[in-house]
């Protein structure tokens, strides 16, 4: 509570902007949304999402904001590589570390403001510092699917592919993990480059074990 309400001091010391509403969780800004008319809806909301039970609906909002026309900026301390994985894939138009300056985080909403998409150094260097090997789309998500608990047939009906099509891509998942020098032979080992890589939440890798 404490650092959202120094993050809307600094924000409304922004000549250009003022901030109307706080909530606690994304939830809470959906409800308000939900009863709000439109034309009070602001043009920028600046989000925190952490891993838990109501990352996917978090994560769905988020995407139903930015359809909207509401453009999204990230606040976080980007240490959970599962959390910037899914953020990421949903998409916004701006990511904060919470190691940056003030004076950062009010450039990166004016940018932002501005049309542009920001993503600061410090954000950039965590995102960047990504040990996963290069994935397809399609490796990535029978990654998550088989790695998840899935049978590999169960995978290449979700796929929409062949058994034998998805036992290439399997292979081909494990060979590119065993050139980083990661061992992924086993599924054990790949749900745990699956969770080391943000693919799997800690939850859903302790149930698997």
């Amino acid at each position: 509570m404490l650092q959202r309400q120094r993050a809307v001091e600094v924000l409304d010391a922004g000549a250009r902007m003022r901030t109307t509403h706080s909530f606690g969780s994304v939830g809470e800004l959906v409800g308000w949304l939900r009863r709000a008319p439109r034309s009070s809806w602001p043009h920028l909301v600046v989000a925190e999402v952490l891993p838990g039970t109501e990352l996917d609906r978090e994560l769905a909002a988020v995407r139903a904001m930015r359809r909207a026309g509401i453009r999204v900026v990230l606040l976080s301390a980007l240490d959970s590589r599962f959390v910037i994985r899914r953020v990421l894939g949903v998409g916004v138009d701006g990511v904060v570390s919470k190691q940056d300056s003030e004076r950062e985080l009010l450039d990166a909403v004016c940018g932002v403001l501005d049309g542009g998409t920001v993503i600061t150094a410090r954000a950039a260097a965590a995102i960047d510092a990504d040990p996963m090997p290069k994935l397809s789309q399609q490796e990535t998500r029978l990654l998550e699917l088989y790695a998840g608990g899935e049978s590999l047939a169960s995978v290449a009906e979700r796929l929409g592919v062949r058994e034998d099509t998805a036992r290439k891509y399997l292979k081909r998942v494990k060979l590119k993990y065993g050139a980083q020098g990661r061992p992924a032979g086993t599924k054990l080992e790949l749900a745990w480059r699956a969770w080391e890589d943000g693919l799997l939440s800690a939850g859903a890798f302790g149930a698997r074990v």
